[in-house]
């Protein structure tokens, strides 16, 4: 019984610390998924480049975007607050050479995807549909890209 039982919660485990590793088999995981520290990475309230919907003649982003310590949160603005839509699970966070972010994430279907400082203005994430750094360019796509909203301070979550 005990032999079970020990059995089960390792294989608990296992499954657990796995987490983030389990997607495409194309895209080789990272050797070791780094710790996300426990504050917001990336501060502020982000939006998506691409155009989504229309709110009384205002056309609006298909998504604003926050980070939290575990999690790319997506959602909407509704009367200026905040609205969580979903989220994506963050599997590691790191800052570039250039001194910018790199975020991998994953989202509910299995999808790996980079979100990582554009060299050029660090007010705008660059959106990556792989974790494989030598595949970013066949794998930008600048409407899922995200910039700063002007309208919300860096020190805002």
């Amino acid at each position: 019984m005990n032999r079970v039982i020990t059995t089960a919660l390792l294989l608990t485990v296992v499954i657990g610390t796995a987490g983030c590793g389990a997607g495409k088999a194309d895209e080789p995981a990272p050797a070791v998924l780094e710790q996300v520290e426990s504050k917001n990475e990336i501060p502020g309230t982000w939006q998506t480049v691409s155009i989504g919907y229309d709110v009384d003649g205002e056309l609006q982003p298909e998504y604003y975007v926050r980070f939290d310590s575990s999690q790319i949160v997506y959602g909407h603005m509704k009367d200026g607050d905040f609205v969580p839509d979903h989220s994506d699970e963050i599997c590691s966070s790191e800052m570039t050479a250039a001194g910018g972010r790199r975020v991998q994430a994953q989202n509910a279907r299995g999808v790996r995807y980079t979100y990582q400082t554009s060299e050029e203005d660090e007010g705008i994430l660059e959106y990556y549909e792989t974790w494989d750094e030598d595949a970013f360019p066949d794998n930008y796509s600048g409407g899922a890209s995200l910039i700063l909203c002007d309208a919300v301070s860096a020190e805002t979550k």
